[in-house]
């Protein structure tokens, strides 16, 4: 026997799939003259719904009837830009006013970088 909610909701679903790929998150590089590569990031939020429920048929063919609906909403918002210069530095520019986590771990990743690195050759030395 079919599952006429579940048919609902995986139809709904289906179609959803492709409309956003990884694209969607992050956006297409842009290089600048001076070497500067900036890349589009944003965030993307989905939400699917449903339900629906059987009638006892009131005819004599023995089949219940159903009603049902689904929805789906899916939506894309502007976080900011990752750039990336040409000596190798990486920050973020927010598109919003807040300053967030991921904000503040991105501009810090290269200094990070640096100092685990250079514990890793101090390490090294020592060992030689």
């Amino acid at each position: 026997m079919a599952n006429p909610i579940k048919d609902l909701i995986e139809s709904t679903i289906k179609s959803l799939d492709g409309m956003y790929t990884s694209e969607s998150i992050l956006g297409e590089a842009v290089t600048a003259p001076d070497g500067t590569m900036i890349i589009p990031m944003s965030k993307v939020s989905f939400g699917v719904g449903g339900g629906g429920c059987e009638f006892k048929a009131t005819n004599n063919e023995g089949e219940n009837l159903f009603g049902g609906a689904a929805g789906a909403g899916a939506s894309i918002k502007p976080e900011g830009f990752l750039v990336i210069t040409k000596m190798g530095s990486v920050r973020f520019v927010s598109a919003t006013s807040s300053s967030g986590v991921a904000e503040k771990l991105v501009d810090y990743a290269p200094e990070l970088v640096e100092k685990i690195t250079d514990l890793f050759k101090k390490k090294e030395t020592t060992e030689e």
